[in-house]
């Protein structure tokens, strides 16, 4: 689905046909990452009770238009959407970055529910990320595979196509791994890199440095204690082997949670579990949506 808005083409995948009379589910996808996502879970369950999402933020994938540097006003673009295809209520799901978006957007549209995989608070993105994530987008998804893939998945993920301007490798020879923005030798472990392709394909950008400047965004973004006082249908998904986003239960986020209701934890995966693992959190998203 193509909308025109006031200063974006936006692109929003449509897992099946939208039917403005169902409810929506809505994904929100990382840093740097685009409505791909989607396609890492397995959901179908959900298809024919509900309409199943994935937004292309700007800069992102195929939506284009100004770029933004703040994630209050990426959620008021999610708005924007929302009220072009009359939205209401929807369920938002966002991961990492995109999580950050859905919280901010969850205290300025009626969400039904909201829910944040694998988020921080505050997001403290270090320099040493920051500055590989400066260079290009190999270079930032290059760390964050490092630290945030804890294991790969017992089965082959099938994927299709290439990203436009995606990581990842769109050739082999003798262990290199040819990429939008060069050639990479990668002799130690070129397997590693036909493994990690099913992610990193994920991550896909019309502009260059998006990914550093949605991870900026990340150090910059905070919720005033009015709004996280006022919190309410959000529930967090954390990973047990995520170095990148700890679950913290004294976080001020949670003052309002039920933490034995609010709070899911996925065992053995990292920071990417719809990789690592796409039963498990298919199978915890499922059972909070339909709960």
């Amino acid at each position: 689905m193509q909308l025109n808005l006031k200063n974006h083409r936006a692109n929003i995948f449509e897992k099946s046909s939208y039917d403005e009379n169902k409810p929506s589910i809505v994904f929100i996808p990382g840093a740097g990452m685009d409505h791909r996502i989607v396609s890492m879970f397995e959901i179908d369950p959900l298809l024919e009770s509900h309409n199943v999402l994935a937004i292309d933020l700007p800069g992102h994938g195929y939506t284009s238009g100004p770029v933004f540097h703040k994630i209050e006003d990426h959620s008021l673009f999610c708005i924007d959407v929302f009220e072009e295809i009359k939205i209401k209520d929807p369920i938002v799901i966002g991961h990492s970055w995109g999580g950050l978006v859905a919280l901010d957007l969850s205290t300025k549209f009626k969400n039904k529910m909201t829910i944040c995989m694998n988020i921080a608070y505050p997001f403290l993105v270090g320099e040493m990320l920051l500055d590989h994530a400066k260079g290009n987008l190999d270079q930032a998804v290059e760390f964050l595979t490092k630290y945030g893939i804890y294991k790969f998945p017992e089965v082959e993920i099938k994927t299709k196509g290439f990203g436009t301007m995606g990581s990842g490798f769109y050739g082999r020879a003798k262990g290199e791994i040819k990429s939008p923005y060069g050639t990479k030798n990668v002799e130690d472990d070129p397997e590693r890199e036909i493994k990690l392709y099913p992610l990193k394909r994920l991550f896909n950008q019309s502009e260059k440095e998006i990914s550093s400047i949605d991870l900026k965004s990340c150090n910059a973004f905070r919720l005033s204690d009015e709004q996280i006082s006022n919190l309410k249908n959000v529930k967090y998904i954390f990973s047990e082997k995520d170095k990148l986003a700890k679950y913290n239960p004294e976080n001020k986020l949670f003052i309002n949670a039920d933490l034995n209701k609010d709070i899911f934890m996925l065992n053995d995966v990292g920071h990417f579990p719809y990789f690592e693992d796409t039963k498990i959190i298919s199978k915890t998203l499922i059972s909070i949506i339909n709960s």
